[in-house]
């Protein structure tokens, strides 16, 4: 057998436009990428260094926008040369941006603020703030505190560009608490918040009393995930969960806490065989 062909740039680009490739995003996806791998590594290809900088704290990339400093400042990579979009004020360590997220727009939605049809940073910070940030000049749009009972470390998409899921980092018990035989039963919490402006869907709380011997926990489409460390995964529809909860009748009595059943398991994976029962839990609502 000779030597594999290399692909055509040129003919893979008209048979990309002509729509001979399957219209399945994941198939135009690797096309694409294989076109700019050919381009980048073919021999003949020169690259020129045009800007050069250093960060101290990691550097993140997000549609066409580099930061550095924990997200306080933007810098375009759209033009030939980066420019800086903006800096926001420096601040204390306690006070810096853990992590982010970038909010588009959506199309065809009628907005309160001209600002709102702008992309934004929605941002975390270590103090429990929950920001959202404008993407191009750095302005805070819209803040609000979340909880000082726990410290919120991660963000995710749970509905990309619409929920969000807060994680908090998990709790640890201490060399001291550990000797007196006190065992930290709350592992970690859930806070999920709709997008523009935000509200509060509710804060789950994963009990290690109610779900047995959990090692971590996300939500993600509307799906509850919960890991052990048997390799056990289960599954609970989020959605039933808030429908649960937000009956008028239980809120009139229990307005800021309440106890549901979750009526089935949407699914179970695991090595052995799994007894499927009912679990209580508890969620924080407004």
């Amino acid at each position: 057998m000779g030597p594999t062909r290399k692909p055509n740039v040129c003919s893979q680009l008209s048979r990309r436009a002509l729509g001979f490739f399957a219209r399945d995003a994941g198939v135009v996806q690797r096309t694409n990428l294989g076109i700019l791998r050919a381009l980048v590594c073919q021999e003949s290809t020169k690259f020129k260094n045009v800007w050069t900088t250093h960060s101290k704290s990691p550097i993140a990339y997000e549609r066409g926008r580099i930061y550095f400093d924990n997200y306080r400042c933007c810098v375009s990579s759209v033009a030939s040369e980066p420019r800086k979009l903006y800096e926001m004020p420096k601040c204390p360590k306690s006070e810096k941006i853990e992590d982010a997220l970038l909010w588009e727009c959506p199309v065809g939605d009628v907005l309160s603020s001209p600002s709102d049809y702008k992309s934004s940073l929605i941002a975390l910070t270590a103090h429990n703030w929950l920001l959202r940030i404008s993407a191009t000049t750095g302005k805070i749009l819209e803040k609000i505190y979340l909880a000082s009972y726990c410290k919120f470390r991660y963000l995710s998409w749970d509905t990309p560009q619409e929920v969000i899921t807060i994680k908090s980092a998990q709790n640890k018990c201490s060399v001291l608490a550990r000797q007196a035989g006190i065992q930290q039963t709350v592992l970690l919490y859930l806070a999920v918040f709709r997008v523009l402006p935000f509200s509060l869907v509710g804060i789950v709380e994963i009990n290690k009393r109610i779900f047995g011997n959990v090692t971590d926990a996300t939500l993600s489409h509307g799906i509850l995930i919960v890991m052990y460390s048997s390799g056990l995964v289960r599954l609970y529809s989020f959605q039933a969960i808030t429908e649960q909860i937000r009956h008028p009748c239980s809120l009139r009595y229990h307005p800021w806490k309440m106890l549901f059943r979750l009526e089935a398991i949407l699914g179970t994976t695991s090595s052995r065989p799994i007894r499927r029962n009912r679990k209580e839990f508890s969620i924080f609502v407004p």
